[in-house]
């Protein structure tokens, strides 16, 4: 089984959750919501991730880690293994339009989503919120 790859914006790299010695970087992007919510994945501690962020045209910025939630600032990171951050030739860069629900899989309209993403709209086929991927683990269960 592959692990998932997911946008990260790696502008916002911080102290690991659970070793702070270790480097994270935070999941707060519409772009890892999307990838996130295509993919049908909601966030739960020590699920494995790949985190990826353009650096330039020929390369990307890749971090392997495990998703952590932070109590103290009420976040997701996935906080990098051992290996750390690194530079990977560039991926696929074609950008998608699709927005799936999380839980019916069905698709939500982006300028939906996008203005309403901080206001936490809710798919209009099942109720789910279009934030789902990102529930605290508390209200993920």
């Amino acid at each position: 089984m592959s692990v998932l790859r997911i946008y990260a914006d790696f502008n916002g790299l911080v102290r690991g959750v659970k070793d702070p010695a270790r480097t994270a970087v935070v999941l707060d992007t519409f772009g890892s919501l999307k990838d996130l919510s295509n993919a049908g994945q909601v966030l739960h501690e020590g699920l494995p991730l790949v985190a990826v962020d353009w650096s330039d045209e020929h390369e990307d910025l890749e971090g392997h880690g495990t998703a952590q939630y932070d109590t103290t600032h009420n976040r997701w990171v996935v906080e990098f293994d051992e290996q750390g951050v690194r530079y990977v030739p560039a991926g696929d860069r074609a950008a998608t339009t699709e927005f799936l629900c999380v839980h019916c899989r069905r698709p939500i309209s982006i300028p939906a989503v996008g203005s309403a993403f901080a206001l936490g709209a809710e798919c209009s086929f099942c109720g789910t919120s279009v934030l789902a991927a990102y529930a605290p683990p508390s209200l993920a269960t």
